[in-house]
């Protein structure tokens, strides 16, 4: 597509969107993250580099505020977690988080995905497969398992933790009308 429209969802301090913006120089980028002190600092470096009319960060916990079939892709890296589940010994994510709120949030994204769009989930304590909207993508790319970090653990819809098979499903195609009869 000649002007792609990208979302980084809980883009923190703005990092990959300006990578987004060196891959994809005529995209339209949209960075929301729920911290107003990360959203300060994209704009403050967004600023410092002379503007892009077409890079734009939001405070937001979610995307109540977008548009269905807004974007061409959504980027969620290492945003669905939480680091006090990573403690040794940790059995359930609830309280700190729940399957249902990856599920809401999973629910959004694919509202706001075009058809044929692609999302991409990595470093999450959930798996996307585990929920309804998996049936409605196909996945396009798993990716290798990392050699020097451990992975994230995983937790089921049930918030219980899951063996320790990685999962490494990453990026998923949202079906069009005419692939979503393949299934």
């Amino acid at each position: 597509q000649e002007r792609p429209r990208l979302l980084s969802f809980g883009c923190s301090t703005g990092e990959e969107v300006f990578t987004l913006r060196r891959y994809f120089p005529t995209a339209e980028i949209l960075g929301l993250d729920i911290n107003p002190w990360a959203i300060a600092q994209c704009r403050k470096r967004l600023a410092a580099m002379g503007g892009d009319p077409r890079i734009h960060f939001e405070q937001a916990a979610n995307l109540d505020g977008q548009a269905d079939a807004s974007f061409d892709a959504i980027l969620c890296m290492a945003v669905l977690r939480h680091g006090d589940l990573s403690a040794e010994g940790i059995r359930r994510c609830d309280p700190i988080l729940y399957f249902t709120d990856f599920v809401r949030v999973v629910g959004e994204m694919e509202r706001c995905l075009v058809p044929g769009g692609l999302l991409s989930i990595m470093h999450s304590h959930f798996r996307f497969k585990d929920t309804a909207s998996a049936a409605r993508f196909e996945t396009v790319l798993a990716v290798s398992l990392p050699t020097a970090k451990p992975l994230p653990p995983l937790f089921g819809p049930d918030n219980l933790r899951l063996g320790d098979e990685p999962y490494l499903e990453a990026v998923f195609r949202k079906y069009t009308e005419s692939t979503a009869c393949r299934t």
